[in-house]
């Protein structure tokens, strides 16, 4: 029975463990990895175990929420003397009450995958809820007390008004900030998906102009000879993520134009570009059809580049850029993706800083928002104040705290007496029992010693 009451509140506090665990290892100042020493000092193995690691912090969670519990108390004596404290112990009691009753809810409060120095990852959304509650019912009780002890005036929670407004600015500051996180996000993918579909859109053609210098006997030109080596370069780059293509993808137009995995100088670069120039007027032709009339070549190999694809202008070819790409027919359409995927490299390691930067983000809010519970908690209790008129009450009805407080320190010194009192009686019936047992040990060595001399 006593398992099925306190079970609700050890889910509760294993649940918010969890929850702290994850926000503290995404922001690296406490990790769940443990390395264990030898009798020398030396390294013998090292494991994860988040089970372990949230151990201390689920045992402070404890001390808090027992501390808390007789705060809560505390303020209910305050409202309203032995009432009100017995009415917050029904409270505090009433989860335990509700499971015994198989009333108490399921909440999903453990993180079903825990990320291991998961940057960004708060764990389960439900877990962060007791937490919440902890943080409302320690600004409650806290400011009852303050204000029991301190008389604190209107004029107090005038000017905490004004806190509370700006603490909800700053809050819907927030939550504006977090769509900013999923644009970035957002932006992120596309640009990934981007980086994929012209690689591999490249690669093709590629083949094809592969085979075609086969089938030309050109396999010695540079441009064939890059089109037979690109393609794993390529395939890299059609499978990469953002951070992979970050290390590795290219930075220049001739880290795309290296053959054999060696850089290439910006003559050989010129000379591969000006092949494929002319491989794609070979195969797609542009027929002038009259002043200021041109006609497009169009078949399964002479295709429009995508304009996702064609964004970029490449770097200057005998001193002239062709930026009129958009709309012409290519066969290969190194020209558009190759600058392409040099901006996209570009472009992904400025979104990852910044993906970086609102994750780390993520876990700063995640500890406003526990810290602006206990400004609403704070906020309840001024309406609790107001609403019982604490700031009217005579001079012998306040510091009821200070008063409780007394009385359980007379009780505990009583306590303390009574137990004195009792061990010192014990004490005096022991050395009498002492006393008896060494006089009864005498008596029984004397009548054992005159059989002896009988």
């Amino acid at each position: 029975m006593l398992t099925t009451f306190f079970y609700p509140y050890f889910l509760l506090i294993y649940g918010a463990s969890w929850n702290v665990q994850q926000s503290l290892e995404g922001m690296g100042i406490r990790s769940s990895s443990f390395v264990e020493y030898d009798g020398g000092g030396h390294v013998m193995s090292s494991y994860w175990s988040p089970g372990q690691a949230l151990l201390p912090i689920m045992g402070l969670l404890v001390v808090l929420t027992l501390a808390l519990s007789m705060s809560i108390v505390l303020a209910g004596y305050i409202l309203r003397r032995k009432t009100g404290a017995a009415l917050a112990i029904l409270l505090l009691c009433l989860p335990g009450v509700l499971n015994l009753l198989s009333l108490w809810p399921v909440m999903p409060l453990i993180p079903d995958t825990f990320v291991i120095s998961g940057n960004g990852v708060l764990g389960s959304g439900w877990g962060i809820s007791p937490l919440l509650g902890l943080g409302v019912l320690a600004g409650w009780s806290g400011l009852i007390l303050l204000s029991d002890l301190l008389r604190l005036g209107e004029n107090f929670g005038h000017v905490y008004d004004h806190f509370w407004c700006v603490s909800g600015v700053v809050a819907a500051i927030f939550f504006v900030a977090d769509s900013q996180v999923g644009e970035h996000s957002r932006d992120l993918q596309d640009s990934v998906s981007t980086v994929q579909q012209a690689s591999a859109y490249l690669s093709r053609q590629a083949i094809t102009y592969d085979q075609w210098c086969s089938a030309n006997q050109q396999q010695n030109s540079a441009s064939c000879r890059w089109a037979a080596n690109v393609q794993q370069k390529l395939l890299d780059y059609s499978t990469q993520g953002a951070k992979l293509y970050r290390e590795f993808g290219p930075r220049s137009a001739s880290d795309v134009y290296s053959v054999y995995g060696r850089r290439v100088e910006p003559t050989e670069v010129a000379a591969i570009r000006t092949e494929i120039m002319s491989y794609n007027a070979i195969i797609c032709p542009i027929k002038q059809l009259g002043p200021g009339v041109w006609q497009l070549t169009q078949s399964a190999r002479c295709l429009m580049t995508p304009a996702e694809y064609c964004f970029a202008f490449p770097e200057p070819l005998r001193g002239k850029i062709k930026s009129d790409q958009i709309g012409e027919t290519a066969a290969l359409s190194s020209e558009c993706i190759v600058p392409a995927l040099v901006a996209l490299r570009e472009r992904q390691e400025k979104l990852l800083n910044k993906v970086s930067e609102d994750l780390n983000a993520k876990h700063y809010r995640w500890i406003y928002y526990l810290l602006f519970s206990l400004v609403v908690g704070g906020k309840i209790a001024i309406s609790t104040v107001k609403l019982l008129a604490m700031h009217l009450r005579t001079e012998t009805e306040s510091r009821r705290s200070l008063y409780l407080l007394k009385q359980f320190r007379s009780l505990a010194l009583l306590l303390s007496r009574y137990c004195f009192s009792a061990v010192r009686r014990y004490m005096v019936w022991g050395r009498g029992q002492m006393r008896k047992a060494r006089i009864y040990f005498r008596l029984i060595r004397r009548q054992h010693q005159r059989k002896i001399d009988h």
